[in-house]
């Protein structure tokens, strides 16, 4: 063969792996890209899910507390009977400090209940939510 054939040759070999690896590069690029955006995206998922745990604990948490508020506010309940059992026996109006007493432990009463009921059934949720 001549030489100037086979420079023809080798040029445009040369040019068609040129555009060969440049596509290659392309696409290796793009699986490098894949990947660094599954793993952010896997990053910030997994740290949307702790949160969630972390909200659904503490959410939980807010449920005992309020059973327990609940408790000593039905602890006291003997003690408000006899109050006022005591204060009608002697005709003597139980005292102001008492009643107001009394009167906010009937309104926690009800609002710990609530409180305690709503939070359970969030925390539910949120605990379905991480599956």
């Amino acid at each position: 063969m001549d030489t100037r054939t086979l420079k023809k040759i080798y040029s445009k070999l040369s040019k068609q792996d040129k555009t060969e690896l440049k596509s290659e590069k392309v696409e290796l690029a793009l699986v490098d890209d894949i990947v660094k955006t599954y793993n952010k995206i896997k990053s910030d998922a997994d740290g949307l899910f702790m949160d969630v745990r972390r909200a659904a604990q503490d959410v939980d948490k807010v449920a005992i507390d309020a059973k327990a508020v609940l408790k000593r506010i039905q602890a006291t309940e003997s003690d408000v009977k006899q109050i006022i059992k005591a204060t009608n026996d002697l005709g003597v109006e139980v005292p102001s400090e008492a009643k107001v007493a009394i009167r906010q432990l009937d309104a926690y009463r009800s609002d710990m209940a609530e409180l305690s009921q709503r939070a359970d059934k969030a925390s539910t949720g949120l605990f379905a939510l991480l599956g």
